[in-house]
Protein backbone atom coordinates (compact mmCIF):
# COMPACT_ATOMS: atom_id res chain seq x y z
CA UNK A 1 0.00 0.00 0.00
CA UNK A 2 1.31 3.44 -0.93
CA UNK A 3 1.67 6.05 1.79
CA UNK A 4 -1.07 8.30 0.39
CA UNK A 5 -3.66 5.56 0.95
CA UNK A 6 -3.09 5.89 4.70
CA UNK A 7 -2.99 9.68 4.77
CA UNK A 8 -6.70 10.31 5.26
CA UNK A 9 -8.98 12.16 2.86
CA UNK A 10 -8.77 15.58 4.52
CA UNK A 11 -4.98 15.59 4.76
CA UNK A 12 -4.56 14.26 1.22
CA UNK A 13 -6.80 17.01 -0.13
CA UNK A 14 -4.80 19.62 1.76
CA UNK A 15 -1.43 18.23 0.66
CA UNK A 16 -2.45 18.40 -2.99
CA UNK A 17 -4.02 21.85 -2.68
CA UNK A 18 -1.19 24.34 -3.34
CA UNK A 19 -3.32 27.22 -2.09
CA UNK A 20 -3.45 25.63 1.37
CA UNK A 21 -0.08 27.29 2.06
CA UNK A 22 -1.13 30.86 1.23
CA UNK A 23 -3.81 33.26 2.44
CA UNK A 24 -5.48 34.27 -0.82
CA UNK A 25 -4.90 32.57 -4.17
CA UNK A 26 -6.46 35.53 -5.99
CA UNK A 27 -3.41 37.66 -5.16
CA UNK A 28 -0.75 35.71 -7.12
CA UNK A 29 -3.15 34.98 -9.98
CA UNK A 30 -3.87 38.70 -10.30
CA UNK A 31 -0.13 39.36 -10.29
CA UNK A 32 0.38 36.83 -13.10
CA UNK A 33 -2.28 38.59 -15.19
CA UNK A 34 -1.09 42.13 -14.52
CA UNK A 35 2.61 41.46 -15.05
CA UNK A 36 1.86 39.51 -18.23
CA UNK A 37 -0.33 42.31 -19.56
CA UNK A 38 2.39 44.86 -18.85
CA UNK A 39 4.96 42.68 -20.61
CA UNK A 40 2.78 42.32 -23.71
CA UNK A 41 2.19 46.07 -23.85
CA UNK A 42 5.89 46.82 -23.41
CA UNK A 43 6.88 44.28 -26.05
CA UNK A 44 3.95 44.72 -28.43
CA UNK A 45 6.27 45.35 -31.38
CA UNK A 46 8.26 42.22 -30.58
CA UNK A 47 5.38 39.83 -29.90
CA UNK A 48 3.62 37.55 -32.36
CA UNK A 49 0.29 36.81 -30.70
CA UNK A 50 -1.92 33.73 -30.96
CA UNK A 51 0.26 31.73 -33.33
CA UNK A 52 -1.57 28.49 -34.04
CA UNK A 53 0.12 25.11 -33.72
CA UNK A 54 -2.99 22.92 -34.03
CA UNK A 55 -6.72 22.92 -34.81
CA UNK A 56 -7.99 23.28 -31.24
CA UNK A 57 -9.17 26.72 -30.08
CA UNK A 58 -6.43 27.00 -27.48
CA UNK A 59 -3.70 25.38 -29.54
CA UNK A 60 -1.77 28.63 -29.86
CA UNK A 61 1.19 30.50 -28.42
CA UNK A 62 2.67 33.96 -28.04
CA UNK A 63 6.22 34.34 -29.38
CA UNK A 64 8.36 37.19 -28.05
CA UNK A 65 11.45 37.99 -30.12
CA UNK A 66 14.55 40.01 -29.14
CA UNK A 67 15.56 42.99 -31.25
CA UNK A 68 18.27 42.56 -33.83
CA UNK A 69 19.32 39.79 -36.14
CA UNK A 70 20.70 36.43 -35.31
CA UNK A 71 19.79 32.90 -34.46
CA UNK A 72 18.35 33.31 -30.97
CA UNK A 73 18.04 30.59 -28.32
CA UNK A 74 14.44 29.64 -27.60
CA UNK A 75 12.76 29.21 -24.20
CA UNK A 76 9.29 27.69 -23.93
CA UNK A 77 7.19 28.24 -20.79
CA UNK A 78 4.24 25.96 -19.99
CA UNK A 79 1.80 27.26 -17.39
CA UNK A 80 0.30 25.42 -14.44
CA UNK A 81 -3.24 25.36 -13.06
CA UNK A 82 -3.82 21.62 -12.51
CA UNK A 83 -4.54 21.27 -16.27
CA UNK A 84 -7.85 23.05 -15.51
CA UNK A 85 -7.06 26.75 -15.12
CA UNK A 86 -4.94 29.64 -16.42
CA UNK A 87 -3.63 30.26 -19.93
CA UNK A 88 -0.88 31.95 -21.86
CA UNK A 89 -2.52 35.26 -20.96
CA UNK A 90 -1.08 34.86 -17.44
CA UNK A 91 2.23 33.45 -18.69
CA UNK A 92 4.13 36.35 -20.28
CA UNK A 93 5.48 37.87 -17.05
CA UNK A 94 9.05 36.69 -17.70
CA UNK A 95 9.23 37.66 -21.37
CA UNK A 96 11.15 40.90 -20.80
CA UNK A 97 13.89 39.20 -18.82
CA UNK A 98 14.49 36.56 -21.47
CA UNK A 99 14.45 39.10 -24.30
CA UNK A 100 16.93 41.26 -22.38
CA UNK A 101 19.28 38.26 -22.63
CA UNK A 102 18.60 37.80 -26.37
CA UNK A 103 16.43 34.71 -25.87
CA UNK A 104 13.12 34.11 -27.63
CA UNK A 105 10.36 33.53 -25.07
CA UNK A 106 7.29 31.46 -25.93
CA UNK A 107 4.18 31.37 -23.73
CA UNK A 108 2.37 28.17 -24.66
CA UNK A 109 -1.35 27.50 -24.35
CA UNK A 110 -3.33 24.25 -24.38
CA UNK A 111 -6.89 23.01 -23.99
CA UNK A 112 -8.01 22.64 -20.38
CA UNK A 113 -9.90 19.84 -18.64
CA UNK A 114 -12.70 18.86 -18.79
CA UNK A 115 -12.82 19.93 -22.44
CA UNK A 116 -9.76 17.77 -23.05
CA UNK A 117 -8.54 14.59 -21.43
CA UNK A 118 -5.05 14.69 -19.97
CA UNK A 119 -3.75 12.41 -22.73
CA UNK A 120 -4.95 14.95 -25.29
CA UNK A 121 -3.38 17.85 -23.39
CA UNK A 122 -0.05 16.01 -23.32
CA UNK A 123 -0.35 15.30 -27.04
CA UNK A 124 -1.04 18.99 -27.65
CA UNK A 125 2.14 20.22 -25.98
CA UNK A 126 4.17 17.60 -27.85
CA UNK A 127 2.64 18.83 -31.10
CA UNK A 128 3.46 22.39 -30.07
CA UNK A 129 7.11 21.45 -29.68
CA UNK A 130 7.12 19.81 -33.11
CA UNK A 131 5.58 22.96 -34.60
CA UNK A 132 8.23 25.13 -32.92
CA UNK A 133 11.02 22.91 -34.25
CA UNK A 134 9.61 23.22 -37.75
CA UNK A 135 8.89 26.94 -37.76
CA UNK A 136 10.94 28.84 -35.18
CA UNK A 137 13.70 29.62 -37.68
CA UNK A 138 11.26 31.93 -39.48
CA UNK A 139 11.10 33.96 -36.24
CA UNK A 140 14.88 34.09 -35.90
CA UNK A 141 15.08 31.17 -33.49
CA UNK A 142 17.72 28.46 -33.20
CA UNK A 143 15.93 25.11 -33.24
CA UNK A 144 19.07 23.48 -31.87
CA UNK A 145 19.06 25.58 -28.70
CA UNK A 146 15.71 25.05 -27.02
CA UNK A 147 15.00 24.98 -23.30
CA UNK A 148 11.76 24.42 -21.44
CA UNK A 149 10.29 25.43 -18.12
CA UNK A 150 6.99 24.86 -16.37
CA UNK A 151 5.44 25.04 -12.96
CA UNK A 152 2.93 22.74 -11.26
CA UNK A 153 0.88 21.11 -14.05
CA UNK A 154 3.20 22.80 -16.52
CA UNK A 155 6.14 21.05 -14.89
CA UNK A 156 4.32 17.75 -15.41
CA UNK A 157 3.81 18.56 -19.09
CA UNK A 158 7.48 19.46 -19.51
CA UNK A 159 8.39 16.14 -17.87
CA UNK A 160 6.06 14.34 -20.28
CA UNK A 161 7.90 15.96 -23.19
CA UNK A 162 11.20 14.84 -21.68
CA UNK A 163 9.95 11.25 -21.49
CA UNK A 164 10.01 11.19 -25.31
CA UNK A 165 13.58 12.37 -25.81
CA UNK A 166 15.96 10.51 -28.09
CA UNK A 167 19.60 10.87 -29.12
CA UNK A 168 18.68 13.53 -31.68
CA UNK A 169 16.60 15.73 -29.39
CA UNK A 170 17.32 19.47 -29.70
CA UNK A 171 16.27 20.12 -26.09
CA UNK A 172 19.31 21.50 -24.24
CA UNK A 173 17.71 21.56 -20.82
CA UNK A 174 14.60 21.98 -18.73
CA UNK A 175 13.55 23.59 -15.46
CA UNK A 176 10.61 22.00 -13.67
CA UNK A 177 9.18 23.76 -10.66
CA UNK A 178 6.74 22.45 -8.04
CA UNK A 179 5.44 19.70 -10.28
CA UNK A 180 3.40 16.51 -10.00
CA UNK A 181 5.22 13.52 -11.45
CA UNK A 182 3.28 10.62 -9.88
CA UNK A 183 -0.40 11.25 -10.56
CA UNK A 184 -1.77 8.33 -8.56
CA UNK A 185 -2.56 10.37 -5.42
CA UNK A 186 -4.59 12.85 -7.49
CA UNK A 187 -7.12 10.15 -8.35
CA UNK A 188 -8.21 10.25 -4.71
CA UNK A 189 -8.58 14.05 -4.51
CA UNK A 190 -10.81 16.89 -5.71
CA UNK A 191 -8.34 17.50 -8.55
CA UNK A 192 -9.71 14.43 -10.31
CA UNK A 193 -13.28 15.74 -10.39
CA UNK A 194 -12.59 17.38 -13.75
CA UNK A 195 -9.71 15.18 -14.90
CA UNK A 196 -11.64 11.92 -14.50
CA UNK A 197 -8.51 9.77 -14.37
CA UNK A 198 -8.63 6.08 -13.59
CA UNK A 199 -5.69 4.69 -11.62
CA UNK A 200 -4.37 3.03 -14.79
CA UNK A 201 -4.59 6.33 -16.67
CA UNK A 202 -2.82 8.13 -13.82
CA UNK A 203 0.06 5.66 -13.97
CA UNK A 204 0.29 5.99 -17.76
CA UNK A 205 0.41 9.79 -17.41
CA UNK A 206 3.05 9.82 -14.65
CA UNK A 207 6.55 10.85 -15.80
CA UNK A 208 7.99 9.06 -12.76
CA UNK A 209 7.25 5.74 -14.45
CA UNK A 210 8.57 6.76 -17.87
CA UNK A 211 12.14 7.92 -17.34
CA UNK A 212 13.80 8.12 -20.78
CA UNK A 213 17.05 6.40 -21.69
CA UNK A 214 18.30 9.64 -23.26
CA UNK A 215 17.86 12.88 -21.37
CA UNK A 216 18.87 16.51 -21.15
CA UNK A 217 19.98 18.21 -17.92
CA UNK A 218 17.07 19.12 -15.65
CA UNK A 219 16.78 21.79 -12.96
CA UNK A 220 14.41 20.82 -10.15
CA UNK A 221 12.96 23.30 -7.69
CA UNK A 222 10.12 24.05 -5.29
CA UNK A 223 9.36 26.73 -2.74
CA UNK A 224 10.16 26.41 0.94
CA UNK A 225 6.52 27.16 1.78
CA UNK A 226 4.88 24.28 -0.06
CA UNK A 227 3.16 21.15 1.16
CA UNK A 228 5.19 18.08 2.06
CA UNK A 229 3.67 16.15 -0.83
CA UNK A 230 4.69 18.68 -3.45
CA UNK A 231 8.22 18.60 -2.06
CA UNK A 232 8.21 14.79 -1.99
CA UNK A 233 7.01 14.61 -5.60
CA UNK A 234 10.03 16.59 -6.74
CA UNK A 235 12.52 14.69 -4.58
CA UNK A 236 11.31 11.28 -5.77
CA UNK A 237 11.33 12.27 -9.44
CA UNK A 238 14.75 13.91 -9.13
CA UNK A 239 16.15 10.77 -7.50
CA UNK A 240 14.71 8.59 -10.28
CA UNK A 241 16.20 10.93 -12.89
CA UNK A 242 19.64 10.71 -11.30
CA UNK A 243 19.46 6.94 -10.77
CA UNK A 244 18.90 6.61 -14.51
CA UNK A 245 22.24 8.35 -15.00
CA UNK A 246 20.82 11.70 -16.05
CA UNK A 247 22.12 15.10 -15.01
CA UNK A 248 20.00 16.88 -12.40
CA UNK A 249 20.41 19.88 -10.13
CA UNK A 250 18.25 21.24 -7.34
CA UNK A 251 17.71 24.94 -6.67
CA UNK A 252 16.39 25.63 -3.15
CA UNK A 253 14.07 28.64 -2.94
CA UNK A 254 13.75 29.71 0.72
CA UNK A 255 10.83 31.99 1.51
CA UNK A 256 8.90 31.19 -1.66
CA UNK A 257 5.62 29.34 -2.12
CA UNK A 258 3.98 27.40 -4.95
CA UNK A 259 2.78 30.57 -6.66
CA UNK A 260 5.38 33.29 -6.25
CA UNK A 261 8.38 31.07 -7.06
CA UNK A 262 7.65 31.13 -10.78
CA UNK A 263 7.81 34.93 -10.89
CA UNK A 264 11.53 34.58 -10.23
CA UNK A 265 11.95 33.75 -13.91
CA UNK A 266 11.56 37.49 -14.44
CA UNK A 267 14.37 38.26 -11.99
CA UNK A 268 17.77 38.32 -13.70
CA UNK A 269 19.49 37.77 -10.34
CA UNK A 270 17.35 34.79 -9.36
CA UNK A 271 19.17 31.45 -8.97
CA UNK A 272 16.40 29.85 -11.04
CA UNK A 273 16.88 32.19 -13.98
CA UNK A 274 20.66 31.99 -13.73
CA UNK A 275 20.48 28.19 -13.85
CA UNK A 276 18.31 28.31 -16.98
CA UNK A 277 20.70 30.82 -18.54
CA UNK A 278 23.57 28.43 -17.84
CA UNK A 279 21.70 25.67 -19.70
CA UNK A 280 21.17 27.95 -22.67
CA UNK A 281 24.73 29.22 -22.90
CA UNK A 282 26.53 25.95 -22.09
Amino acid sequence: MNHYHTMGKEKLEREYSPSSCIDDIAVPLSKYRNLSRVAREKLKDQCHRNIKYGPEKRAHMDIFIPKGDGSFPVHIFIHGGYWQELSKEESSFAASNFLDHDIIFIALDYTLAPKARLTHITDQVRRALRWILGHIDTYGGDKNNITLSGNSAGAHLVAEILSDLDDHSPIKGACIISGIYDLRPLVLTYVNDLLGLSMAEAIAASPLFHIPKTACPVIFSYGENETDEFKRQTEVYKDAWQKAGHKASFIPMPGFNHFDIILELNNKNSPLFKAILDQITS
